[in-house]
């Protein structure tokens, strides 16, 4: 009955947080215009879901990017079940309750690893609703970042699988951590599935270090968990790991950008006052980095409850915790201390990711769980130490003092230090007002938090006479972070992500091309036009070194993000025809150079080897890709070139197939203007005059196919064998887990009282 009660006290809570996004539907969606939501994931789900309604799950899209990766670039998250609310429902109101039903998962298993642990139902409700709205995990809502609240939710209840089988050897909660592993696969955010894996690791070890019996059986037990759920959701790991391969995201990133959003250490002071750097709303962030990577605010009256929990509780693995609460604090620190130079160097796949401030929500997680022990021991003790409360006196008075004290000193030497680190996304130079205002609101939060500890000294003080007031202790750390997080929710109008004058121009110019968007190229697939870049790490890695090359910068440095110097007349050969920019509100077509078509017969080549002399070809006066093509082999037949080469046209496409038709005159190369990637097959369709064909890269980015002459049809598939063997893997898995599952409920049954 507890657990009833505290699961459904968790759903009225997200309820009354997002009430008026959930029940009326319309176009408003929880999180900033600004934010990865808009930039992101509604074009990305609209897409995904949408062929998914029409029973296609879509392995490439051809919208972005010259064409993508999109399954195996795991934010598509298809198979996130959670997600299947995008089937059933309009976009804006799927968005806004799979993050309400995300927040709420977080926070129910929050609840159970706390009741496992022996925390009095109303602690573990404390510790679940303190995790669902403590910066460090509802600041992604405000930033749009979807994939990693959904990556969030499975934490604690890996750590709760973990603890149980090392309490109880019971198999049955090793099967329940592979789902937690294969569910955090499926979610879509990689990162998070990685970070995760290392803090387990470091907590696994810890514990298998205390004195128990059988190491070996519960080491294996561990190793199976992450094993096991790679296995359940090797479907999505697999094709994933060939996407990789296949894009920017394969490439170790250059440090400099790897080593971006680290926690600065100096945000430390946000576990006091969430706001001390702005809080982006009610004053500008200045501090480094994004707001949402840098604020450990879990409530001051639950940072109170952690620390008292730190110092009286003995919860299992106490050591353990700390421990590794400790590593995931340095973690997230980054290359703010000399550890992330060796873990970028050495340890694997640690240089495919940046944003190590991800790793404080593990700390905070752990802070959580003692909040909860510390007010599971108030509740039953209803005693706190003279000690503690003279402690928390004496903080809040210093918090208080502080906080008169800076609001009278100079702030612009500190705020000229935090512009000099070129970590901080405000104008260099803010007039003084800013400045001074800056100073003002951080002087109010440390106040403010003065004024909660005290509070919260009082509240326990007078645990001391009525217990029954230590529940009031619980109330104010819930209302605390509440409040924090209802400042921290905005919400716009999906509508906004496309731009209306760009639907009228495109209806009024239909056609085979491209555009270059440099305001919302995801908004591509909302609009049906493609684009030729997107946003997501996803991107071919040869398409993006071109790109990047054509853009005036270094091929060898691509990532998902270029600065666009200037614009290469062979974006044509990417059937660029407009190149899109939005400023002050205001939208400009500057037309290029007449486009490719999308498929071309070329009959003259070059073969090259290697990016630098493709490359250098490419840029070479001579070369008119309508005429001839770069090869990096010799092609079979050689293409000869003639008066006319025939003629190509694509009859037939979908998401992962072109179907085309070609009429060939004179020994030629079959040049399709999408992007290439070793994925790509062909093959003969009836009546076609060849049995078989090969794809290969052509234009270092693009694709290619050497046509005799003669009638063809032939059939080009994205096609990756990491697909259709996970697929096989992942069915089998299943199998056998649901197997293991119904075998040990009834090899356990007989025991139940």
């Amino acid at each position: 009955m507890h657990g009833r009660l505290a699961l459904g006290g968790l759903a009225l809570l997200v309820f009354a947080m997002f009430a008026d996004t959930l029940i009326a539907p319309g176009s408003q969606v929880i999180g900033d215009v600004r934010g990865d939501l808009a930039a992101h994931t509604l074009p990305w789900r609209a897409f995904g879901f949408g062929e998914l309604a029409k029973g296609n799950l879509a392995l490439w899209n051809p919208y972005v990017f010259g064409g993508a990766p999109y399954f195996g670039g795991l934010q598509s998250a298809l198979l996130y079940p959670p997600n299947f609310l995008f089937l059933v429902l309009p976009l804006p109101l799927a968005t806004n309750w799979s993050i309400a039903l995300n927040i709420w998962l977080l926070g129910a298993f929050m609840y159970l690893w706390a009741v496992r642990r022996g925390l009095a139902p109303f602690a573990a409700f404390v510790c679940a609703a303190l995790l669902m709205f403590c910066a460090p995990h509802f600041l992604r809502v405000q930033s749009g970042l979807v994939t990693n609240l959904a990556a969030m939710v499975w934490v604690p209840l890996l750590f709760l699988a973990i603890d149980e089988w090392l309490a109880s050897r019971r198999p049955l909660w090793c099967l329940l951590g592979m789902l937690a592993v294969a569910m955090q696969i499926l979610a879509g955010q990689p990162q998070y599935v990685y970070y995760t894996a290392i803090i387990a690791a470091v907590y696994c070890a810890l514990r298998l270090l205390e004195p128990r019996t059988g190491r070996l059986a519960a080491a294996a037990g561990l190793l199976s968990v992450h094993a096991g759920g790679a296995l359940l959701a090797a479907v999505q790991l697999f094709a994933g790991l060939q996407t990789t391969a296949e894009t920017v995201r394969g490439q170790p990133l250059p440090y400099s950008f790897a080593a971006s959003f680290a926690f600065p250490p100096e945000n430390l002071v946000t576990l006091l006052a969430p706001g001390f750097f702005g809080d982006i709303w009610r004053q500008p962030y200045w501090g480094r980095w994004y707001l949402w990577e840098a604020c450990a605010f879990i409530g001051v009256a639950g940072l109170a409850l952690a620390a008292y929990g730190i110092a009286a509780s003995r919860t299992p693995g106490r050591r353990a915790l700390l421990a590794t609460a400790a590593v995931a604090l340095l973690l997230a620190f980054g290359d703010n201390t000399p550890l992330y130079r060796v873990l970028y160097d050495w340890l694997p796949w640690y240089d495919k990711f940046r944003a190590t401030g991800k790793f404080i929500f593990f700390a905070s997680l752990i802070l959580v769980l003692f909040a909860g022990c510390g007010l599971d021991r108030i509740l039953r003790n209803s005693t706190v130490p003279a000690g503690a409360l003279w402690s928390w006196g004496a903080l809040s008075a210093a918090l208080l003092a502080a906080g008169a004290v800076l609001h009278a000193i100079d702030w612009v030497p500190l705020y000229a230090l935090i512009m000099r680190s070129g970590q901080t996304y405000v104008e260099p130079h803010a007039d003084v007002a800013l400045v001074a205002a800056s100073g003002a609101f951080a002087s109010y939060g440390l106040m403010a938090a003065g004024l909660t500890l005290a509070a919260t000294a009082g509240l326990a003080l007078w645990a001391r006479r009525t217990p029954r007031a230590a529940l009031l202790l619980g109330v104010l750390a819930v209302a605390e972070v509440f409040a924090f997080a209802r400042t921290q929710r905005p919400t716009f109008d999906s509508a906004l992500i496309v731009i209306p004058q760009l639907r009228e121009v495109i209806a009024r110019d239909p056609g085979d091309y491209r555009i270059l968007n440099l305001h919302a190229a995801n908004s591509s697939f909302l609009t049906g036009v493609r684009d030729a870049w997107g946003y997501d790490p996803a991107v071919a890695r040869r398409y993006a070194e071109f790109v990047t090359w054509s853009a005036g910068n270094d091929p060898g440095l691509a990532t998902q993000y270029v600065q666009f110097h200037r614009f290469h007349p062979l974006l044509a050969m990417l059937r660029v025809k407009y190149v899109v920019e939005v400023k002050d509100n205001v939208m400009t077509m500057t037309p290029g150079k007449a486009p490719l078509r999308q498929v071309e017969l070329i009959g003259a080549y070059q073969v090259r080897s290697g990016r630098e002399a493709i490359l250098r070809a490419l840029d070479a006066p001579s070369f008119d890709p309508r005429k001839e093509v770069i090869l990096e082999r010799e092609p079979q037949p050689a293409p000869v070139a003639a008066a006319s080469q025939g003629r190509a046209a694509v009859v037939r496409q979908g998401t992962d197939y072109l179907e085309i038709e070609a009429d060939v005159a004179a020994p030629s190369v079959l040049l399709v203007t999408d992007a290439w990637t070793p994925a790509w097959r062909a093959r003969a369709l009836p009546g076609s005059s060849a049995s078989g064909y090969e794809v290969m890269p052509a234009n270092y980015a693009l694709r290619a196919v050497a046509l005799g002459p003669g009638q063809h049809r032939l059939r080009m598939e994205y096609a990756p064998t990491g697909f259709r063997i996970g697929l096989i893997v992942s069915v089998l898995a299943w199998m056998a887990w649901a197997g293991a599952f119904v075998l040990l409920r009834r090899k356990e049954r007989p025991r139940q009282p």
